[in-house]
């Protein structure tokens, strides 16, 4: 299995910001546990969608990830930082909240 942090560090700096803002990492489940699924659920996501939103992520500050993984104050911020998003974006990310996280 493939080290999601250095395969696809965006996503897995995503990952964990979602699992942290959502109660995913707890004293019941470690942050090893979370990145092995994590591991598991990405190889099972399509690599042509996977690839571009895991380079966008990468690019992103912290404020920015944050807005974009967790919102923010409203909605014009979180559509702000999503406006340069590829196809998939949203369908990755919430499918990793409602399947692993």
């Amino acid at each position: 299995m493939v080290d999601p942090k250095t395969t696809y560090p965006g996503i897995a700096r995503a990952a964990l910001l979602i699992a942290l803002d959502n109660g995913g990492i707890n004293r019941f489940r470690s942050q090893q546990q979370q990145e092995r699924e994590m591991a598991r659920w990405l190889a099972t996501q399509p690599e042509h969608e996977i690839k571009p939103v895991d380079a966008w992520l990468a690019t992103l500050s912290d404020e920015q990830m944050e807005q974009v993984c967790c919102g923010g104050e409203g909605e014009p911020e979180q559509a702000a930082a999503m406006a340069d998003a590829p196809p998939f974006t949203n369908e990755i990310l919430n499918s990793y909240f409602e399947e692993v996280c």
